[in-house]
């Protein structure tokens, strides 16, 4: 019955009459509960009452009203609310009241009870029980923790208060939950639900914070430019950050200074479609704003073209995520996820297809009737799981139509119920209306500086005219955001002069005041990092002032915020250790943002959580179909698909120095589950399988490799010619050996100076990977290793290769014919049989000392070192080493290495001598290691004493000792300048043969070392001085090792092995 209109205006009156004539009386607990009892006699009289009336009140009447306050208010009340109204209600569940008599000051109640401790809320909760009420309980049920099983009742409870219910209670079931994907330019790993009325999918996307800047590097490498017109090809070296793409000169460290164009991605559109006629190409289409949209891209491969394009397609993605996140309202959106709710009754059409083995839905979806007649009124969206089975498949086409049966009754249900496609991104319609908007607008002087540099315009950058201080003065803009100094001066006569460096380079900004003609000059200096400095004038002083005044800020934020990278922490500490079963292991753990409270936890991260996804696809998705797909953007980071189980067999031979890299690599490929064969000289069994790994013997005696080398100069004509008989029976044992323990590999891994491995994959019809530790691909950046001359021009670099690869096959090809006919059954080949430029190279060292070259293709691929931390298993440092060190250190002595590692020298003797007496010339304290210095020798005179300054040892590992040490004189093998520069300490190089003169020009030339000319004492004083003095030189080692200690060279070389092991069979490897 409905409340009469006069009475509840008598009531008001009388209500108001009273709140003036009466005395206030405070408000007490019995009124708060009493009063609810009232409402709740309103309300169970109403005609719908019925829906509001709990179970029979009981009999007491303080209990009776505590029940109503509990339905009417409890559900609606915060946890800490809860608590506190929790004792109220025990205090008048006990009968207790304040009486007339009682209401003095003091007796009423005025604050709040303490929040309930965990013990007194189960005592209450147990006293209610026992009263015959409910515990006050939240309309939503509980969240449970990440990772806990959720019922069917419960995930469909959460599907109807996100998107609302489609049919009446009870009715909606739920029939199947499966991890997925949604496939768009992206794939995003999630969670499908699919109930008698829905399909919904739920991803959770990593933690990101927009305002953090954003000049991470994503993807390097070669690329060829097409452009509109007359302009000729031009081969650049590309790099793809998160906001910008640019292009450079080089690789070099002096051109990625200097971007030759960039292009925002903000301004991609689309990254067009992969054309079957020219699958190698990338082409975009942009906004119109910018200048080279008739441009595109060319790459070597075609599976660097797809990585490429997936590697563009993820970060644009990123960036229009962002963008949505800056404006969208966080407490009411799910910006931390992706959300995907489709009506049964809107699907139009759906096709089921099987994509590189992984089941995909393709539904095309309706839009509500009243935009039937936009052309995008419908839209289509890929759906991947391996339950998506033709069977669940045809069950869920009888939904469907059972649905738009439904519809057709109820046109409401169609129209109050739409499609909900949120991607966590700015949608297509949005982006549209604010690319025109952008494209009405001027672009302003800011900008187009700002664009040609790739810097970000945000509202910390600060644009100002200026001109390089240099003999000829050059006028343009200074650039200065967070991340970025740069400058621009555009010239129509000839190039623009562009520079663009990192803020975090920057050492100090000084300013020049000096007259020129009596003018006064307002410049400024800054010093720089690894370069020489900088200088600039400005037109004003003011404008001089504010340029010094932002750099200095940015200096002193960094200064109070230290990179990690920067930090001097021992290796072991920075990187993974070799005794992990696992690579995925050895990653950090995912950041969580810390919970306020459990109701923070959005629908995504309940339903699909970061924990749950890849795990069924990193099983059952083959690595080398993953190109066929964008990139997986929620899929943890360094994370490889898994490749069915194969048995990796690596050839090599040499030093300890090379066959330790394939220990690192070994033990990556274990952990992804293959089996892994070393085969190389039987002296490294015991080393080998003391890490799990298998070994088998080839390639004879080192030592006595290492003496020949030495002696004659590995592989070069007075190698071959003084010992071609002991080298051709050498040789052709190792062909013998090599060819007997690789017939059960399933894919090859080969050092190229073992020789037989490219003909062996031939014959078993096999995989097969170069794996190089010096440069072994044609260029005209520097000559072959083995073959260094006194100049270095572009032509006599080139011709070195061609010269090393000729001499190569002519010495070895008579044996290898007869062995390939004998033993391999295969058909005499000449040296192109080969077709050296199309075999997957894997070079393990770091792009940070060797730049890649722009004429070598992308099937030749700079990995990254391959350390083996702790490659001495049972090593530990003696006391008297450690008590060494800490008395040069309290001494305030530099500390130095001195080793030659698995080098023979003719007289070790006069060398140890040599060495000791610099040592104290120098003031400096050594650790020696002698290592094979004096195996093929033999002692004839007796050994000198050790001075005080020098602590000897027969072997030492690099990792452990070179993080403690100020410097490093070696004989710059591979693996030992690796690990010196890795440390970040000045590195100083004698070499003996082969690749070690190569090396020591490397670091002579990035400045972080020099070449030591002889092992005469006033050589080796003057480098020991200079290693541990020169602060340049010290800074730039510095900065390499950061660069070298930020790069994964296992995880990289794993991933292009997937990436290209279709590609490596022999037969691709045939001339055409």
């Amino acid at each position: 019955m409905s409340p009469n209109p006069e009475d509840f205006s008598q009531t008001t009156l009388t209500s108001e009459k009273t709140s003036f004539d009466e005395p206030r009386q405070p408000v007490t607990v019995p009124c708060l509960f009493n009063d609810a009892a009232l409402y709740r006699k309103v309300l169970a009289e109403t005609p719908d009452g019925e829906e509001h009336i709990s179970p029979p009140p009981v009999q007491n009447p303080a209990l009776r009203s505590v029940q109503d306050f509990a339905q009417l208010v409890g559900d609606d009340l915060q946890p800490l609310e809860q608590d506190v109204v929790g004792r109220f209600a025990q205090l008048a569940a006990e009968n207790w009241d304040i009486q007339e008599g009682d209401r003095e000051e003091g007796a009423v109640l005025t604050e709040e009870p303490a929040t309930l401790t965990d013990d007194e809320r189960k005592k209450l909760t147990g006293s209610l029980e026992e009263l015959g009420l409910d515990q006050p309980s939240s309309k939503k049920p509980a969240i449970p923790a990440e990772g806990t099983q959720l019922s069917p009742e419960y995930v469909l409870a959460l599907l109807i208060e996100e998107f609302g219910s489609l049919a009446p209670e009870g009715e909606e079931k739920l029939i199947l939950e499966a991890d997925g994907a949604v496939i768009q330019d992206v794939v995003i790993l999630g969670v499908i639900h699919v109930t008698t009325h829905r399909i919904a999918f739920h991803a959770s996307l990593p933690a990101f914070d927009p305002t953090q800047p954003s000049e991470g590097v994503i993807r390097v490498g070669p690329a060829l430019v097409h452009r509109k017109g007359w302009h000729r090809r031009r081969r650049i070296w590309l790099e793809l950050s998160n906001d910008f793409i640019c292009g450079f000169p080089s690789a070099r460290e002096e051109d990625r200074i200097r971007p030759l164009r960039s292009l925002m991605l903000s301004s991609i559109v689309e990254v067009l479609p992969e054309d079957p006629k020219e699958p190698r190409a990338l082409r975009t289409r942009l906004d119109g704003k910018s200048e080279i949209s008739a441009s595109y891209l060319e790459f070597d491969t075609l599976e660097s073209a797809r990585e490429w394009r997936r590697e563009l397609q993820a970060a644009i993605f990123f960036v229009k995520r962002r963008k949505r996140s800056m404006f969208s309202h966080s407490d009411s959106e799910d910006i931390e996820g992706v959300r995907v709710n489709i009506p049964l009754h809107h699907i139009r059409t759906q096709r089921h297809r099987i994509h590189a083995a992984l089941p995909v839905l393709s539904l095309t979806i309706d839009s509500p009737p009243a935009a039937s007649n936009d052309e995008d009124s419908h839209q289509v969206i890929d759906l991947a799981s391996f339950r998506l089975t033709e069977e669940c498949v045809k069950r869920l086409e009888s939904l469907t139509r059972q649905a738009r049966e439904r519809a057709k009754e109820d046109t409401a249900i169609f129209i109050e119920r739409p499609v909900v496609i949120d991607l966590g991104v700015v949608d297509k319609r949005s982006e549209s209306k604010s690319s025109v908007e952008d494209m009405t607008k001027a672009k302003t002087k800011e900008q187009e500086v700002c664009d040609v540099l790739a810097i970000d315009n945000g509202p910390d950058v600060w644009v100002s005219r200026a001109s390089v201080a240099y003999t000829i003065t050059t006028s343009g803009y200074v650039v200065i955001s967070p991340q970025w100094l740069g400058f621009w001066s555009k010239s129509l006569a000839s190039r623009d002069v562009r520079y663009r460096l990192p803020t975090a380079t920057i050492r100090t900004a000084n300013p020049i005041d000096f007259p020129i003609r009596g003018v006064p000059v307002n410049g400024v200096q800054f010093e720089i990092e690894g370069h020489s400095n900088l200088g600039f004038r400005f037109r004003s002083q003011s404008a001089r002032d504010e340029a010094i005044r932002r750099v200095s800020e940015i200096i002193s934020r960094r200064s109070r915020t230290p990179s990690l990278l920067s930090a001097t922490l021992p290796i072991s500490a920075s990187t993974t250790g070799t005794n992990d079963t696992s690579l995925s292991d050895s990653r950090p753990p995912p950041t969580t943002s810390p919970r306020i409270g459990e109701t923070t936890r959005s629908q995504s991260s309940i339903l699909s959580p970061l924990s749950r996804q890849f795990k069924d696809a990193r099983k059952r998705i083959d690595q080398r179909k993953m190109l066929e797909f964008p990139k997986a953007i929620n899929a943890p980071p360094g994370q490889l698909v898994r490749m069915p189980s194969k048995h990796f067999v690596c050839l090599t031979i040499g030093s300890r120095g090379d066959v330790q890299p394939y220990i690192a690599l070994g033990l990556g490929l274990k952990a992804e589950g293959h089996r892994v064969t070393i085969i190389t000289h039987d002296e490294y069994k015991a080393w080998i399988e003391g890490f799990g790994l298998q070994h088998r013997a080839a390639g004879g005696d080192p030592g006595a490799l290492m003496q020949l080398s030495v002696e004659n100069k590995m592989f070069s004509p007075q190698f071959f010619k003084t010992s071609l008989s002991n080298y051709r029976t050498w040789l052709d044992h190792l062909l013998l050996d090599s060819w007997e323990h690789c017939s059960d590999a399933d894919a090859l891994l080969e050092s190229p100076y073992a020789i037989a491995g490219v003909h062996i994959a031939e014959a078993l019809h096999i995989p097969y990977f170069r794996v190089c530790t010096m440069p072994w691909t044609k260029t005209t950046e520097f000559p072959h290793p083995f073959i260094s001359g006194p100049v270095e021009t572009p032509t006599f670099n080139s011709m070195s290769f061609v010269l090393f690869d000729n001499i190569f096959w002519a010495a070895t090809s008579s044996q290898v014919n007869r062995w390939r006919k004998e033993s391999l059954h295969l058909e005499p080949t000449v040296m192109s049989h080969t077709a050296q430029s199309k075999i997957p190279i894997l070079y393990n060292f770091s792009l940070a000392v060797v730049p890649k070259p722009l004429d070598w293709s992308d099937g030749k691929i700079i990995c990254g070192y391959w350390f083996l931390d702790n490659p001495d298993l049972e090593w530990t440092p003696p006391e008297s080493l450690l008590a060494f060190m800490k008395q040069a250190r309290a001494d305030g002595k530099p500390l130095v290495y001195i080793g030659f590692g698995s080098i023979t020298v003719p007289d070790p003797h006069t060398m140890t001598e040599h060495i000791y007496q610099a040592v104290q010339k120098s003031d400096v304290r050594a650790i020696l290691s002698k290592g094979w210095s004096g195996r093929m020798h033999k002692q004839t005179v007796p050994e000198l004493a050790v001075p005080k300054e020098c602590y000897v040892v027969d072997k030492i590992p690099h990792d452990w000792l070179f993080p403690q040490i100020d410097a490093a004189i070696h004989h710059g093998g591979a693996g030992t300048t690796g690990a010196s520069l890795r440390a970040g300490i000045p590195t100083f190089i004698k070499p003996w043969f082969g690749d070690q003169f190569f090396w020591a020009s490397r670091v002579q030339r990035l400045g972080a070392g020099h070449r030591v000319p002889s092992l005469r004492v006033n050589d080796l004083v003057t480098a020991l001085k200079k290693a541990t003095t020169d602060r340049i030189m010290k800074e730039k080692a510095n900065i390499v090792g950061q660069k070298i200690r930020s790069e994964d060279g296992v995880a990289t070389a794993i991933h292009y092995i997937y990436t290209y092991f279709p590609r490596a069979y022999s037969d691709g490897l045939s001339p055409q």
